[in-house]
C-alpha cells in the first residue's frame, strides 16, 4: 500500500541509489511554500473547484505568468480525520516578497468563494524547502505529504543520509515521469516543533502511486540482513518514535515552472 511504503521512506534514506547527473534537478535557491487548508462541509465539497477555477486560478495564473510564483495548485484530501482539512491550495515563490504579492490578492478574492466562507476550520502553512527536484507540469495528480519527527541535533544528519542515498533515487523516477516532483520541506513559520520534516511527492496518476511504490520495495528488497539491521539502527537514533504522519491527497489542478 502506499502509505505502509511512505511510512518507510526515511528507512529507505539508507539506501545507495545511482542516477544520472543529468537527473539532478534540485532547485538552486531554497523557495518558499504558502499552504491555505479548509475544513469544508460535505455539501461545499462540490463548489470548491468551481469557486477556484473562477476566483483563485486566475490570480495564481496571472503571477505565474509574471514569473512571481514557480509552483501553485488545488487539493481534496482523500483520507479524512474528524478534524481535519478537506481542500487546500499552495503557492510556491523565491521570495517573500512574491509569496505575498499573491496572498494579498488571494485574500481579496477569496470573499466571492461561497465554499471558503462556509469553512468550519482554516489553517496556513509557510514552508520553505531545503530539497528538491522536479520537471514543468500542469493538470491533475495525487500529492503525498510523508511528514517526521527528527531528534534534537539530528537534523542536519537525517538531511546528508536523505542527499546521499535516497535523493538519488527520486531524481531517477523524475527523470522517468514517475515523480512530477518533490521536496523536503521545513515551516519557515512554526506552528509546529522545528524539528519536523515533510517529505513532499507529486504524481501524475494513480498509477504513477503503483510505480512510485514499486520502486521503493524494489530498493528495500536490494537490502542484506546486515543493511536492514543497519536501517534499523540509523532510524532509532534519528526519528522520534510514533511522531510520522501522512497525507494523501488529489491534486485538482496543479502548474510548476
Amino acid at each position: 500500500m502506499l502509505k505502509s511504503s511512505l511510512v518507510g521512506l526515511a528507512a529507505l534514506a539508507v539506501l545507495s541509489a545511482a542516477a544520472p547527473a543529468a537527473a539532478q534537478t534540485a532547485p538552486t535557491v531554497e523557495p518558499y511554500t504558502f499552504v491555505a487548508q479548509w475544513n469544508l462541509p460535505r455539501a461545499q465539497w462540490g463548489a470548491f473547484l468551481a469557486d477556484f477555477d473562477k476566483n483563485t486560478k486566475p490570480v495564481l495564473e496571472k503571477h505565474a505568468a509574471a514569473g512571481t510564483l514557480i509552483s501553485w495548485g488545488a487539493f481534496e484530501s482523500i483520507v479524512h480525520e474528524p478534524d481535519g482539512y478537506t481542500h487546500g491550495v499552495w503557492w510556491s515563490s523565491t521570495s517573500y516578497a512574491g509569496i505575498e504579492k499573491a496572498r494579498l490578492e488571494l485574500v481579496r478574492t477569496a470573499a466571492a468563494s461561497a465554499s471558503m466562507a462556509a469553512a468550519t476550520g482554516h489553517r496556513d502553512f509557510y514552508l520553505r524547502s531545503i530539497a528538491g527536484g522536479g520537471k514543468p507540469a500542469s493538470g491533475e495528480g495525487y500529492l503525498s505529504v510523508a511528514s517526521y519527527l527528527i531528534k534534537a541535533g539530528k537534523g542536519q544528519e537525517w538531511k546528508q543520509v536523505f542527499d546521499k542515498n535516497t535523493k538519488p533515487l527520486y531524481d531517477e523516477l523524475v527523470a522517468k515521469g514517475t515523480l512530477v516532483g518533490y521536496s523536503i520541506d521545513v515551516e519557515d513559520v512554526h506552528t509546529e516543533s522545528p524539528m519536523r520534516r515533510h517529505v513532499v511527492t507529486v504524481t501524475p496518476s494513480a498509477e504513477a502511486d503503483d510505480q512510485f511504490v514499486a520502486a521503493m520495495d524494489a530498493a528495500s528488497a536490494k537490502l542484506t540482513p546486515e543493511e536492514r539491521k543497519t536501517r534499523g539502527l540509523t532510524m532509532e537514533a534519528l526519528l522520534e518514535p510514533g511522531a510520522h504522519r501522512d497525507m494523501y491527497s488529489r491534486i485538482l489542478r496543479h502548474w510548476s515552472k
